[in-house]
C-alpha cells in the first residue's frame, strides 16, 4: 500500500496600522508597507489600495503563479502573459461582498501544440488557484481589546 501523502501547513501575517481617517498602512516583515484606504465610493482615498482592490489582485496574481508552477512542470515555453481582472461589489443577501470575479489572462506562446498544452495547464491552474478557493473561505475574529494607559 502507498503511504498517504503528507501536506503542510503555511502561515503568513501581516500588520497594519490606522494613519486616521480611512487610511492605514500595512506591512510584512521584510517587504516594503503600502497604504490602503476604503475604495472611493466609501469615502475613501481613490489613489489607495483597498481591501477589495487586493482581492481581485490577489485572485489575479494568484492565477499566474499557479499557471507558472504548472507551466513549469509541464516545461511549457512562455513567451508573454498578461491579465486584466474584474471584481463586482454587490449589495446580495444584506450586505455588500464581491459576487463575481473575472480573471482575463492573455498568453502567447511558441507554437500552437504549446497553445493547446498551455489552454490545459490554465485550466487546471484556475481550478486549483488557492485565492480563488479560497474566497467563501470561513472568516474567524478574534479580537483583543485594549485601553490607552493615562498620564
Amino acid at each position: 500500500m502507498p503511504p498517504k501523502a503528507s501536506h503542510r501547513s503555511f502561515h503568513y501575517q501581516s500588520q497594519l496600522a490606522w494613519n486616521g481617517g480611512r487610511r492605514g498602512t500595512v506591512s510584512v516583515p521584510g517587504k516594503p508597507e503600502f497604504a490602503v484606504s476604503s475604495p472611493a465610493e466609501f469615502n475613501g482615498e481613490p489613489s489607495y489600495w483597498s481591501p477589495e482592490d487586493m482581492v481581485v489582485a490577489a485572485a489575479n496574481a494568484c492565477l499566474l503563479m499557479t499557471f507558472l508552477a504548472y507551466s513549469h512542470r509541464e516545461e511549457l515555453e512562455l513567451v508573454n502573459y498578461q491579465s486584466s481582472a474584474e471584481g463586482t461589489l454587490a449589495f446580495a443577501n444584506g450586505k455588500y461582498q464581491l459576487t463575481e470575479l473575472i480573471l482575463r489572462p492573455r498568453l502567447t506562446l511558441k507554437t500552437e501544440e504549446d497553445s493547446e498544452i498551455a489552454r490545459i495547464v490554465l485550466e487546471n491552474a484556475h481550478r486549483d488557484c488557492i485565492i480563488a478557493n479560497s474566497i467563501t473561505a470561513s472568516v474567524r475574529l478574534e479580537p483583543e481589546f485594549g485601553v490607552e494607559a493615562g498620564p
